[in-house]
């Protein structure tokens, strides 16, 4: 079964649903999408089933709590209740569960820095923050206590800001997957992407990126960290996407999981550019990808995906214009550049490119995307009659 956000089908998603027999159901209009308009359907625990986005996840708490892939989903979706799992596999792991409440009355000095504060239902990197001191730790919940929490324009199923983590911040090379459990419980790994930052401080989903050298070095180790993790929940046809930390030693500790789903908005589909990947057709074919084989055909470049977005106190209705044709101009080697539709949160394009060093990377984790972006303030200030 697919659960579909019908607001945004990615273009591969929509070319791999164009093959594919499987009952789709449109979470929007609650409606099967390929069957009569009066078909019902119910899910069986052996069965596959795929989202494009997290609020799916409520349908199946609302109307399958009972199945098998509604209990993992909501163990993954929920970080407390994944970390409390975790915690006997990583006894010095820190972490604390905490209201907003709870979090201004903390005695800041007892927090062994440093730590990472975030929602503990959360979407991408949204409020997430890295957090070096007491001092800091003060003026973040300070801010969260003036903002009450935090206002987003996503569904409180997708990201809350009721209660939050604080958890230990893990140094090392930051992974991201795509993968899923087939029917006998194997991992299958389908995109294997490093995350690269600006700075220490910076924690924004700015650019992931893939290499020869990078599924090279670290498929195998990722691979094993799966299999153990499959056997433990006795996973099988279940899709995800987890993003890991390997630590010095060569620790893999996972930071979250995302049900259902691979890398969010379309960015999982930089797998299809670099090594001809397309994740949908391979799990709904339940494919395995022959890697050695992919290897030995990829190229040496670097092939990376951003972001582009604009202040997260805006939203589209605040956005009078958007300079994607100059935006374009700051890439030297441009693989796609997709305009997302404005109920994409604060994304306005997710930009696939590909270069022969990480220069290029560097530039765009430097470059202010609201230089290309015109509110409607700064358009009535221009014309002198904003009040």
């Amino acid at each position: 079964m697919i659960f579909l956000d019908t607001n945004y089908i990615s273009p591969m998603l929509q070319e791999a649903l164009i093959h594919t027999k499987m009952p789709m159901y449109d979470i929007v209009n609650k409606q099967l999408i390929n069957e009569s308009p009066t078909s019902t359907f119910e899910l069986q625990d052996n069965q596959l089933v795929i989202v494009n986005s997290e609020n799916a996840i409520k349908v199946l708490t609302d109307h399958y709590a009972h199945l098998n892939v509604t209990r993992w989903s909501n163990l993954f979706k929920n970080k407390v209740a994944f970390r409390k799992y975790l915690a006997a596999s990583f006894p010095s792991f820190y972490f604390k569960e905490s209201t907003l409440h709870e979090l201004s009355m903390m005695d800041s000095s007892t927090i062994p820095y440093p730590i990472i504060l975030k929602p503990a239902i959360g979407y991408s990197s949204v409020g997430v923050q890295k957090i070096k001191d007491a001092q800091q730790f003060t003026e973040a919940v300070q801010q969260l206590v003036d903002n009450n929490g935090l206002s987003t324009s996503y569904s409180k199923d997708i990201l809350n800001f009721q209660t939050f983590i604080l958890e230990t911040y893990i140094e090392g090379q930051e992974l991201a997957v795509d993968a899923y459990f087939n029917a006998d419980g194997k991992p299958v790994i389908l995109n294997l992407f490093a995350r690269m930052f600006r700075d220490a401080e910076d924690m924004s989903d700015r650019i992931y990126y893939t290499s020869k050298k990078v599924v090279t070095q670290y498929l195998q180790v990722v691979e094993q960290y799966l299999s153990e993790l499959g056997a433990s929940l006795d996973l099988y046809n279940y899709p995800f996407h987890i993003e890991l930390r390997i630590d010095a030693q060569g620790v893999l500790i996972p930071i979250e999981i995302n049900p259902l789903r691979f890398a969010g908005i379309g960015t999982t589909e930089l797998g299809v550019h670099a090594y001809d990947i397309n994740p949908y057709e391979y799990v709904l074919k339940q494919w395995e990808p022959d890697w050695s084989q992919k290897i030995a055909n990829m190229d040496e470049r670097i092939y990376s995906f951003t972001c582009a977005e604009f202040d997260s106190q805006l939203t589209f209705e605040d956005i009078e214009s958007i300079q994607h044709e100059e935006l374009k101009q700051q890439f030297e080697h441009l693989l796609e550049y997709r305009i997302l539709p404005q109920d994409s949160g604060t994304t306005f394009a997710v930009i696939f490119f590909v270069s022969d060093s990480f220069s290029q990377n560097e530039h765009i984790l430097s470059l202010d995307f609201m230089s290309f972006v015109t509110t409607k303030n700064e358009v009535l200030a221009l014309s002198g009659l904003q009040k």
